[in-house]
């Protein structure tokens, strides 16, 4: 008999951040009862350390020129001294788990890892050129072992050059979509939703009115509205489109079609 899979959801944090795990973190644990690890980068564990998390202490290394550039890359590498097989890595303080979440196994699916598009997620990149699935770093599935040899590359690429506090997505992208495009899933955006919740919104960005159907929810700007939520439904809600009576004439058609066109349905 196949023993089932060791799984847990990861974060690495640093400063400030380490005592408020409990904003976003600890709702894996609450709607998934799943073990979560929290590597604390600095000198010393948070005042506040909560019982459902395991914490351990990390030396930065100074190698990634900014302190929370690390974080994002080294996320990347000590995910191999946990006891699991699959791990779910996570930003620290905007991700919230809204469902009981698939197993591990399922949405891996046997690639490496899995994950969300960022939005806009039609980039160039270099390597490859461009890729119309460019991955948001935020929410992330990993199968530790098949990954590991991609995973040390994009942290390698990292630690060659900085480019930018937040490069670690660019790396990511540059490394999976050039030389492992065939070793990774790409998920839902439920499992890593990134749109705004009305009334707040950004120019060029997704506006919804609920979040019906999200698994994962990732906007920091929102968090707050998206925890004070009393119901959230297992599926969004689907309503008939209003039946034709009749065939349109090609007048009708016309006026049809340019409704459609100018309705709301392109993100600018």
């Amino acid at each position: 008999m196949n023993e089932q899979p060791r799984v847990a959801v990861a974060t690495v944090v640093t400063g400030e951040a380490a005592e408020k795990l409990d904003y976003t973190f600890t709702s894996f644990a609450r709607c998934c009862r799943l073990p979560l690890y929290a590597f604390v980068l600095g000198t010393k564990l948070p005042e506040q350390r909560l019982p459902e998390i395991e914490y351990q202490l990390v030396a930065p290394t100074g190698q990634f020129s900014h302190l929370l550039r690390e974080v994002y890359f080294r996320r990347l590498e000590l995910i191999d001294e946990l006891p699991v097989d699959l791990v779910l890595v996570v930003d620290a303080y905007d991700v919230l788990c809204l469902q009981t979440l698939p197993p591990f196994s399922e949405l891996l699916s046997g690639a490496a890892l899995a994950g969300g598009p960022e939005h806009p997620a039609s980039r160039y990149i270099l390597g490859q050129g461009y890729t119309s699935s460019f991955l948001n770093g935020g929410v992330m599935f990993w199968d530790v072992r098949a990954s590991k040899q991609i995973r040390e590359e994009i942290v390698a690429r990292g630690r060659s050059r900085f480019r930018s506090v937040v490069d670690d997505q660019h790396c990511l992208n540059e490394v999976v979509f050039t030389r492992y495009y065939d070793r990774v899933r790409i998920l839902p955006c439920q499992f890593n939703y990134r749109c705004f919740l009305a009334p707040k919104g950004m120019r060029g960005w997704p506006t919804v009115e609920h979040l019906d159907g999200v698994m994962i929810y990732h906007n920091g700007t929102c968090i707050q509205m998206a925890k004070e939520l009393t119901s959230i439904k297992a599926k969004a809600s689907l309503a008939p489109l209003p039946q034709d009576e009749r065939p349109l004439n090609s007048t009708e058609q016309l006026w049809r079609r340019l409704r459609t066109r100018f309705s709301r349905h392109i993100v600018r």
